[in-house]
């Protein structure tokens, strides 16, 4: 499983900014390639603001399986229920 790294969008960006290390993360989420996890199952870390919380958390992204289903399954009705959002800030 391959492993990518996103962190907060800043003006100077990250090294080469390919997601491949921490060093050289995606500027942003904005800036995520998710074409380039879609070739096998991924892992994204999704790493904190500095001046903000510390910590990260990681996102597992299955492109193949998600691809598969988009393509066979019915479109998925809309939710009757509202939408949750949680009150702290993310």
């Amino acid at each position: 499983m391959k492993t990518f790294y996103v962190r907060p969008q800043c003006d100077a960006g990250y090294g080469r900014g390919d997601g491949k290390s921490y060093e050289n993360a995606w500027n942003g989420l904005q800036a995520v390639d998710w074409s380039a996890m879609s070739a096998e199952p991924a892992q994204l870390w999704v790493c904190g603001d500095p001046q903000g919380r510390p910590g990260f958390m990681t996102v597992f992204v299955e492109w193949s399986y998600i691809a598969t289903q988009a393509a066979t399954a019915a479109p998925a009705a809309a939710s009757p229920g509202p939408r949750r959002e949680s009150p702290q800030p993310v």
